[in-house]
């Protein structure tokens, strides 16, 4: 008997959430079809700019109806006080909190500020401290790391002052918290050129030294972490390097570098039972930089890593020996 209730009760409380549910979609349509119609009338009224409120707030990935709304505030402008703007901020925070993800709210804010009476600095201070609390909840948010990088702009903009080695320093902190966090590798790949092109770093080749010590250390800590290898990858073939080092330099270096691989690859041997298939890859791609700008030959162990690939990563097979026909 309890059975038969709860069966009973489950199919009532199904069939009134399916109402709930319709009368929810019926309001959804017909407020969607209202602001449509009203943007393509150009409608720019006050009363327009709290439906699309509604409607945001209930599909914040609307794109045209932010854009509306944009439309709306533009045409309003001359009407609209200091506390219009500081509300309309407000409003993309509560949104960002439940939705971190979603790019027109990023696009929607950013606007707001750039529009707010006077952009004063104040508020992009504030608002860079929002992104760190941001990042502090999730580390990883591309969205909050581009966002920030446009903050920063302004700011630089304003003062006139670069903050390219306080973003490296952050970029540092957040890797050291975590060094799966690709976004910040990729700030950084983004940083370094600029720093070094504009003389902001002054010892260059000391600098790529305790860059590359620090990669080094980097995939000690975790050699299956992909955001890391990436990164050299992209580090020894830079222009931050090639153009501050001699060939001899540079040879050096990849050789010192490819041996750390070597021992980083035998201790996580020692410690799985096999060979790192990330540091494997990177020792092909250094013995093929050593082979094409130095001569070095190669072709032996390159062959010998590839079977070896080819074994512990059997999904790309193809690929492998199709780079061991280009010997």
């Amino acid at each position: 008997m309890h059975g038969v209730k709860r069966r009973e009760l489950s199919q009532e409380l199904l069939r009134k959430k399916r109402a709930r549910d319709a009368d929810k979609i019926a309001t959804y349509r017909a407020l969607t079809a209202q602001v449509l119609q009203s943007k393509r009338t150009e409608l720019y009224t006050p009363q327009e700019l709290r439906s699309t409120t509604k409607l945001l707030e209930l599909n914040p990935e609307f794109n045209a109806v932010w854009n509306f709304r944009r439309d709306i505030i533009t045409a309003l402008k001359s009407q609209l006080d200091m506390e219009f703007w500081d509300h309309e901020i407000k409003f993309t925070t509560a949104q960002l909190k439940a939705y971190p993800k979603v790019y027109w709210i990023w696009n929607h804010r950013f606007w707001c500020l750039k529009e707010y009476p006077g952009s004063p600095m104040e508020k992009w201070q504030m608002e860079l401290a929002l992104v760190n609390k941001l990042l502090a909840m999730d580390p990883r948010n591309f969205h909050s790391w581009h966002y920030r990088r446009i903050v920063v702009e302004q700011l630089e903009n304003l003062t006139g002052v670069s903050l390219n080695q306080q973003e490296l320093d952050y970029t540092t902190e957040k890797i050291n918290a975590n060094i799966s966090n690709f976004s910040a590798w990729h700030q950084r790949a983004s940083l370094l050129p600029r720093m070094f092109l504009t003389g902001q770093i002054a010892d260059k080749k000391a600098f790529i030294n305790h860059e590359l010590q620090y990669i080094t250390n980097a995939i000690f800590t975790d050699a299956e972490d992909q955001s890391v290898w990436y990164y050299v990858k992209w580090f020894v073939k830079s222009d931050c390097v090639l153009e501050n080092t001699t060939q001899e330099e540079y040879k050096n270096m990849l050789r010192q570098l490819r041996e750390s691989i070597i021992v980083i690859n035998e201790d996580e041997k020692e410690f799985s039972g096999k060979e790192n298939i990330w540091c494997l890859k990177l020792l092909i791609f250094l013995g093929t930089i050593l082979e094409q700008e130095f001569e070095v030959e190669a072709f032996s162990e390159k062959s010998g890593l590839l079977k070896k690939l080819i074994e512990f990563d059997p999904l790309r097979r193809s690929r492998y020996l199709h780079l061991e026909k280009e010997k």
